[in-house]
């Protein structure tokens, strides 16, 4: 399984390391970074399980185990010939292999090794020389198990033997290989956890690799969109979209903004209003009833600033400069900008960019004050103001192109 795994991730760091390089994204650094670290901690893991797979580790056998096989006769003596370590230690204590030659009670001698974990304590009974007692897994020749703590009787045998000392290695029969504890995987299964990696990791690109397939987009089209050009060309896109979404001009965001300024405010008189892009800026009495001024501005609908007006009123005049945000319908703004242009003949700037002012001003040629919406509208050449009361009706225009109604109206 770990080597499965192990498999699936390689595929996955594979797949990531080709998609960043054929796309230039350094997104996927998110991917080839966890990638390369899981590998690092399962490549240990593969080697150690690859080491120990040649030969059986094996362990002495638990009480009930050697009670059997001394039972059916497959206790034997053996001498140790060479003992090394492997260079795998499992919880500190050395993986050792062990080379033994074994005399059984009925049959030839052989020679076998064993692969198992020493205790450093072991190692003075398991030197080259030494005469141990194991235990057969079958007929011999087979496999066996050291015992290292045999029945008395064993023990005293291995410690009075002379024979097995005195047998010559080389007229030893060599047991058959011992059968690997890991099982083999078929290859089949390794191609299909590659490809399980692969097919895991691309799912963020699925979409752009469908686009590909389906000729909807290129490759260079896909390296641009993950340059440092196309990257700041998305995200100016996703700003303006996001503040076209957030403008005063759009949908029900200056009431809102109004609705909040009231709160803020405690109330619904005011001096003056502001609104450009997805800002309003108004002056209003500190508190209601007050004859000082505060200047509070708001952004995308929430309040950001608010300070003491800079030159305050004079209270006799504070009275007639007010007028009542309730009297006041922003929804009609955008109709109102658009009549504007028309009436001075002027291109003039995209709603984003626009500024619309409300204010109580005298009538032109009159000494009556209304509360108006002003419309300044210009180009590179020209430029105009339309004023309209709050029900939309103009009041007063001027300058605009030659020739605009406005131009005329200024003459």
């Amino acid at each position: 399984m770990i080597r499965l795994l192990f498999v699936a991730v390689l595929g996955a760091l594979l797949a990531s390391l080709t998609a960043a390089l054929l796309s230039g994204d350094d997104g996927w650094t998110s991917m080839i970074l966890p990638c390369a670290i899981a590998l690092s901690v399962l490549l240990p893991v593969v080697l150690i399980a690859k080491t120990m797979s040649g030969i059986r580790l094996t362990r002495s056998p638990d009480p009930s185990a050697l009670a059997r096989a001394e039972a059916e006769g497959r206790l034997a003596l053996a001498r140790i010939l060479r003992i090394r370590r492997t260079g795998t230690e499992i919880n500190d204590q050395p993986v050792c292999d062990i080379d033994l030659v074994v005399a059984p009670s009925s049959g030839a001698a052989f020679e076998v090794r064993v692969r198992r974990i020493v205790d450093i304590l072991e190692i003075p009974r398991l030197q080259p020389g030494n005469v141990v007692v194991v235990a057969l897994d079958g007929p011999a020749p087979s496999n066996v198990a050291l015992v290292l703590d045999p029945p008395p009787a064993w023990a005293e045998r291995a410690r009075e033997d002379d024979d097995v000392r005195r047998v010559s290695p080389s007229s030893v029969f060599e047991a058959p290989a011992a059968r690997s504890s890991i099982r083999r995987i078929p290859a089949p299964f390794y191609a299909v956890a590659l490809a399980l990696g692969v097919i895991l990791a691309l799912i963020p690109a699925y979409p752009t690799i469908a686009a590909l397939i389906a000729g909807e987009t290129t490759l260079d089209d896909v390296r641009y969109e993950s340059s440092y050009e196309g990257r700041s060309e998305r995200e100016q896109s996703e700003r303006l979209a996001e503040e076209a979404a957030a403008n005063m001009f759009a949908g029900d965001n200056a009431q809102k903004a109004l609705d909040v300024l009231a709160a803020e405010i405690g109330g619904t008189q005011v001096d003056s209003l502001t609104f450009w892009g997805t800002r309003l800026s108004a002056t209003a009495p500190s508190a209601p009833g007050a004859t000082t001024y505060d200047d509070i501005s708001l952004d995308r609908g929430e309040v950001t600033n608010r300070t003491a007006t800079s030159i305050q009123p004079d209270p006799a005049d504070v009275a007639g400069k007010l007028f009542d945000l309730s009297a006041l319908d922003p929804s009609i703004m955008p109709g109102l900008i658009a009549q504007a242009k028309e009436l001075t003949g002027l291109e003039g700037d995209p709603l984003s960019e626009q500024w619309v002012y409300v204010s109580v001003r005298y009538v032109s040629g009159t000494d009556t004050r209304v509360p108006m919406f002003w419309i300044p509208i210009d180009d590179d050449y020209y430029d105009g103001d339309v004023y309209f009361t709050f029900d939309g009706a103009v009041v007063s225009m001027d300058g605009g192109a030659p020739g605009s109604a406005a131009f005329e109206a200024s003459e």
